[in-house]
């Protein structure tokens, strides 16, 4: 997902939900930031790596994006794989929600987010990620995540072809199935139990902004949906690093911890290793 999805939709359900403006926008930045701390910070934890030249470095495979962008999901087969609105991302959301930490809630519903716009491939170096091995040419991308694909399977008014499956993907589907999860999370967090209703009145709406062709017209149009038409995350941004970053970097931390251990009983290598 791009920040349309990770900030915007999620501030604009978590208005929705009944959520308090401050805390919205802490869980919403808190989403989004997990994809712009890029370089180890204090306790040492960063939550994106935007060299894909690193992608192929185990550390930053296992560290970085296998907890924060990759969680391997519930498909027995290939058990790194991630799978859209896995049993793990649930468990990391529960967990982060009786925290009532609102920068924990955002990391673990990045996370969340994440698994229906990156399902399908893993966080390792491993050929179940390889896109086109027809080509008999070692592709100068890492086999890891979908580096191959680059941003298609995150940008939610595209329509692509999964060269392993051929399989044709309609990014707005998953799009609207994340953001049902993330509202019902959200929902569950302010204390009220009208998530499904409320999924029920705002999913068309949400559904058109996702075939909205052009990117600021769709952040424009969840501002708006939010009730907040001028709201900008790239002037938060700044304010949110300064006061916040060691406590985001806290919490990452804890997410770490947390996402490990749910990797307890998973293959100690990558299924099909590199």
């Amino acid at each position: 997902m791009q920040k349309d999805f990770h900030f915007y939709v999620t501030y604009a359900l978590a208005s929705k939900a009944g959520i308090a403006e401050t805390e919205a926008l802490l869980i919403a930045s808190a989403d989004q930031f997990t994809d712009r701390l890029t370089t180890a910070d204090v306790y040492g934890i960063q939550t994106q790596c935007d060299m894909v030249d690193n992608w192929g470095d185990k550390q930053i495979q296992f560290t970085v994006l296998i907890p924060f962008h990759f969680l391997p999901g519930d498909d027995t087969e290939w058990q790194w794989k991630t799978t859209e609105n896995s049993s793990r991302a649930r468990k990391l959301v529960r967990a982060a929600a009786r925290t009532q930490n609102p920068l924990r809630l955002g990391i673990a519903l990045h996370v969340l987010q994440d698994t229906f716009s990156h399902q399908g491939f893993s966080g390792w170096n491993e050929g179940g990620n390889s896109c086109y091995p027809w080509y008999y040419l070692k592709s100068s991308l890492p086999n890891v995540g979908h580096a191959e694909m680059m941003a298609l399977p995150d940008m939610v008014d595209r329509k692509w072809y999964d060269p392993r499956t051929n399989e044709e993907i309609k990014n707005w589907q998953r799009a609207g199935r994340a953001a049902r999860a993330t509202l019902l999370s959200l929902s569950r967090f302010a204390g009220g139990s009208n998530g499904a209703a409320l999924w029920r009145q705002l999913r068309d709406p949400i559904l058109a902004i996702f075939q909205t062709p052009d990117y600021d017209e769709r952040k424009q149009l969840l501002r708006d949906m939010a009730g907040k038409p001028t709201i900008r995350f790239s002037k938060l941004e700044e304010s949110f690093k300064e006061e916040h970053s060691t406590d985001f970097a806290q919490a990452a931390s804890n997410h770490l911890a947390d996402a490990v251990r749910l990797f307890e009983g998973l293959p100690r290598v990558a299924p099909n290793g590199d």
